[in-house]
């Protein structure tokens, strides 16, 4: 082998300067053009991804859109008295009044004008008889066209608001008696209340979902999908779950209809009413009955609110939500207010939570101060002695209040230049706050020999 070819491995080519150059330029070129061709690609991955992987890789981590609901004004509440002096008489009463009386002095009827008498009324009985067979077979198929004509409403009412209702299911991990996981599912109903560029936005049932490690969505079309717990509020006992848009088909996006919240300040007693959702332990099931009491005034930690008392058939372990005949939801099945002692459902009034499910929907934290109270009106502040506002019945242990030091027997009747009078004021108040805020509330306790006024600062908490 010569010398030659020993040496070819370190043979090298001289160009010229001019040459190397054009060579540089020309690899610069080829990587500027990769680089600009792969950053097209990349970018049109990432516009047309994001929609579609989105729910997947990164869920839902969006600005949040302001949600706006709305209030309905309170109406006040009225009963309707009769003028005074007007008396009613009774029935027997009303049919003496006017008749004549025989004269002692008639004449005797003869025996025949008795046995024509006597023969009239045994037709006249008979005729009764007859009627008042026609007039209750009447009566009867009048129930029957009246009942035919209320489930024929109410399936109208349930086909409009079908498309809003929706299957949540929760997996929640548990340990059997021999100390091995095991998944538990559970369903319950949500309704959409609201669409965003970004979002479907589910209100549902917080007990049902709580703790839960997996959410999906099931939508009436029948798509299941993934779902997050958006915000939470424990005191009333509701959720936002949210929905990524991306994750729902376009045709099922096209089929939902948001679910409108209607005014429960102007349901009264004897309102007919449709229970949907789960009521009957299982979703998609409904009931119907009517409004049979409305509680104007229940009190909560940090809220006051309405209850609904319905004669439905609602089981222990159901839920959904109260609609009236127009389809809008007038109020939220609960088993955690109302009264024990009422052998029916309640349902709190969607009007007062409105400016919660506001707060929930925009991703907002609602305020906790942490104190029940009864309203200390001008007229029971008279008798007793006491200032007029918020008469403090407990104090939440670990609480913003609690840690600020309220007591029970505390009477609130401030913060700052505004009143707050009443447990519905101090809902509303607390709606305009967040977490972290510090409120200055003014408080009156009771001294010696009189109440005392004193200020006490309270940084908010969520709840």
């Amino acid at each position: 082998m010569s010398d030659s070819e020993n040496r070819e491995f370190i043979r090298e080519t001289i160009m010229d300067k001019a040459t190397g150059r054009r060579y540089r330029v020309r690899r610069f070129l080829k990587l500027l053009a990769a680089a600009v061709f792969f950053g097209l690609v990349a970018a049109l991955f990432f516009v047309l991804g994001q929609r579609f992987f989105q729910p997947h890789l990164n869920p839902q981590e969006n600005l949040e859109e302001p949600i706006y609901i709305g209030r309905d004004p309170e109406e006040e509440q009225r009963t309707e008295e009769s003028p005074e002096g007007e008396t009613q008489s009774s029935p027997a009463e009303s049919e003496t009044q006017g008749e004549t009386t025989e004269s002692e002095s008639a004449p005797e009827q003869t025996q025949e004008a008795e046995t024509e008498e006597t023969a009239e009324d045994e037709w006249g009985e008979v005729l009764q008889e007859m009627v008042s067979s026609a007039v209750s077979e009447e009566f009867e198929s009048a129930q029957d066209t009246m009942a035919l004509a209320w489930y024929q409403k109410v399936s109208e009412v349930y086909r409009s608001i079908s498309q809003g209702l929706v299957t949540i299911s929760s997996v929640r991990q548990d340990t059997d008696w021999f100390n091995n996981p095991v998944s538990n599912a559970d369903q319950s109903a949500g309704a959409i209340i609201y669409m965003t560029d970004a979002e479907v936005l589910i209100l549902a049932d917080y007990s049902a979902i709580e703790e839960a490690e997996a959410l999906t969505v099931t939508f009436s079309g029948g798509d299941t999908v993934e779902a997050r717990v958006k915000k939470t509020d424990r005191i009333t006992g509701i959720a936002i779950i949210s929905v990524s848009l991306g994750a729902v088909s376009q045709e099922v996006l096209d089929s939902l209809e948001p679910l409108v919240l209607g005014n429960s300040y102007q349901v009264t007693a004897a309102t007919p009413v449709i229970g949907a959702g789960s009521p009957a332990g299982f979703s998609g099931s409904v009931v119907t009955g009517m409004v049979s009491y409305v509680q104007r005034n229940a009190v909560g930690t940090d809220t006051a609110f309405q209850l609904l008392y319905a004669d439905l058939s609602v089981e222990e372990d159901g839920g959904g939500f109260l609609f009236n005949v127009n389809g809008e939801i007038i109020g939220i099945l609960t088993d955690t207010y109302g009264d024990e002692t009422v052998e029916m459902p309640a349902a709190i009034g969607i009007s007062s939570l409105k400016g919660i499910i506001e707060s929930l929907s925009s991703g907002i934290d609602v305020a906790y101060l942490g104190i029940q109270g009864q309203n200390a009106t001008a007229q029971i502040a008279e008798t007793g002695g006491m200032p007029e506002g918020i008469y403090v019945t407990r104090v939440i242990m670990d609480s913003p209040a609690y840690l600020a030091g309220l007591k029970a027997g505390d009477i609130i009747t401030a913060s700052g230049e505004e009143d707050i009078l009443t447990m519905r004021k101090l809902q509303s108040f607390l709606e305009s706050y967040s977490t972290g805020d510090v409120i200055t509330l003014t408080v009156y306790r009771s001294g010696a020999d009189e109440y005392v006024e004193m200020e006490f600062e309270v940084t908010l908490a969520a709840r």
